[in-house]
């Protein structure tokens, strides 16, 4: 899924259709209190869901509601086909370890073998490297945002990738979970099975699983049929929320809830693959420093409550997918929404905590009151990415955040330990180290270290030198900076223009396209600046 961390700073009546089922362990009244749960989210006349609940292999619970399209009244059912964004990236993982099984490729293979076009990269990146994250290739999203597309097909996104020329780490150094790997293992597999992507994945899984009204889309102009649309709600009122990017892999399949829940019946019960391949995706990813994260391939786990769970989201626009293993029960969750909030997480974890409340570990957290003293250990300046950074405060008892160059101070409430929440985004909280803290947004990590910032004086600065226009031949990308009002300003040939404010006098930034570091000869002369934001870092602009 992506992530552009401070923006997001965003029925009884089916029972008749769709029914209870009664298992040897789990009672009617507890999948009663999951209907009730689901009716008091989801409401008839607005956007929402389609949810079902697998156990020991078969579907027990299905439910839906609310409006596929809100134009026309049309309701959502079990045959609605959703975009399930990153929820994707599990089945491309499973249909490479497939042509692996057939001898076709190696995830230990380096992708130059496969990808000629990027064998001047320096480092070596395997497949492995593309599904657990670790590969360091800039995020497809962040690099056609710096480009000015706002829609591209998959051919298109693949022509952009492959063009890429050095990668934002070192192999394994980093774990940063981003499209760009996902969409050119796609690519990888096209290559080599001889056939489109998306026709593999309909013969070798969708067909064999009887998943017949699942696909693979590269261009979201194509029709998909009995479509959910994307809606977002402002100041109460819908507006269309339409899909930009297409790129399959990392994301770009629809399908429906009946058609998940075939797929969630594969994780209990293999018929296509084996538990030998989600035995692999499950493996967890150790860092080049030994670091592990709890993230496989193409999966994520974890524990929930003392439960070992497996999972993975996906969220694009207004859609939102969310699957939720629990193997030791043989439970599985899943659910497809095109409501562009947090009720997907509230909804499948509460169902987990109706089903299995005898089996949850609750932790009593004894919330004590700190003081500034202590709190003081917490205090200073925070990269958050490139470009964004956070003050971190403490005063009256309290613990404030402040985005850096402003003045508002905002609380962040005690949690325990040296977590505090982040009310201003659902399911987010901070949980501070020596020299750094967790940003946790959902089921996502971004580690934020402490950095020194003294913002120099502008009237020391010579802004003139540093004005001129800058194009970057990798991406083909150009940009012009102005001096206006002794104010440094980024020039685009799309969007608004972005105020630069000086880090150093020779580094300037802004949230919205990062920090850039200009490079300057013994002359004194600016010869070229490095752009690096989220997701891409070190993009070299040559005046």
């Amino acid at each position: 899924m992506k992530h552009p961390v401070f923006c997001i700073l965003s029925s009884l009546i089916f029972l008749s259709q769709f029914g209870l089922a009664q298992t040897n362990t789990l009672t009617q009244h507890l999948y009663t209190g999951v209907d009730s749960l689901f009716n008091s989210v989801y409401q008839a006349n607005k956007t929402g869901a389609a949810f079902a609940i697998i156990k020991n292999g078969k579907i027990v619970y299905k439910n839906a509601k609310g409006l596929a399209n809100i134009e026309h009244g049309i309701r959502i059912t079990d045959t609605t086909a959703f975009h399930i964004a990153s929820v994707s990236k599990q089945f491309t993982t499973y249909l490479a370890l497939l042509l692996e099984q057939e001898g076709e490729l190696s995830f230990e293979d380096d992708i130059k073998t496969y990808l000629p076009e990027l064998k001047h990269l320096e480092n070596s990146i395997t497949i492995k490297d593309l599904t657990n994250h670790t590969h360091g290739l800039p995020n497809l999203h962040e690099l056609a945002g710096l480009k000015g597309k706002d829609i591209m097909t998959h051919q298109q996104i693949i022509q952009m990738l492959l063009k890429i020329n050095h990668t934002n780490f070192n192999t394994g150094d980093t774990y940063e979970y981003n499209n760009t790997g996902y969409a050119l293992l796609a690519e990888i597999i096209e290559r080599v099975g001889k056939k489109p992507f998306e026709e593999q994945l309909k013969q070798k899984i969708f067909l064999p699983l009887g998943m017949y009204h699942s696909e693979a889309i590269g261009d979201n102009n194509i029709v998909v049929k009995n479509k959910a649309y994307s809606y977002k709600l402002t100041n109460g009122v819908y507006e269309n929320y339409r899909l930009k990017f297409s790129a399959m892999g990392s994301s770009g399949i629809n399908t429906t809830i009946n058609d998940l829940s075939l797929w969630a019946q594969n994780y209990q019960n293999p018929l296509v693959g084996s538990r030998a391949f989600y035995d692999k995706m499950e493996q967890a990813t150790y860092l080049n420093s030994g670091k592990k994260i709890n993230y496989g391939l193409g999966l994520q786990f974890g524990t929930y409550k003392g439960l070992d769970i497996v999972f993975h989201g996906g969220g694009d626009v207004g859609y939102r997918s969310y699957i939720l293993h629990i193997p030791k029960h043989r439970l599985s969750v899943v659910l497809l929404a095109n409501t562009n909030d947090f009720s997907a997480l509230d909804v499948v974890y509460t169902t987990v905590d109706i089903l299995l409340s005898d089996y949850l570990k609750t932790e009593t957290v004894v919330k004590s009151k700190l003081t500034t003293g202590q709190l003081k250990k917490y205090e200073g300046t925070y990269e958050v990415q490139p470009g964004l950074y956070f003050n971190i405060l403490a005063k009256n008892d309290s613990l404030y955040f402040q985005q850096y160059g402003t003045e508002e101070m905002n609380p962040l409430p005690y949690i325990t330990g040296s977590t505090f929440e982040f009310p201003y985004i659902n399911y987010s909280k901070f949980t501070f180290y020596d020299n750094k803290f967790d940003f946790h947004i959902a089921d996502f990590t971004y580690e934020c270290f402490k950095t020194s910032l003294t913002s120099p004086n502008l009237d020391e600065i010579n802004l003139d030198h540093l004005s001129g226009v800058f194009r970057n031949k990798e991406h083909k990308i150009t940009y012009e900076l102005i001096v206006k009002d002794r104010t440094l300003i980024l020039k685009r040939a799309f969007g608004n223009n972005i105020i630069l404010n000086p880090l150093t006098p020779e580094s300037f930034y802004s949230s919205e396209i990062g920090r850039l570091d200009f490079i300057i000869d013994s002359n004194r002369l600016v010869k070229s600046f490095k752009l690096s934001g989220q997701n891409y870092k070190n993009l070299i602009f040559e005046k």
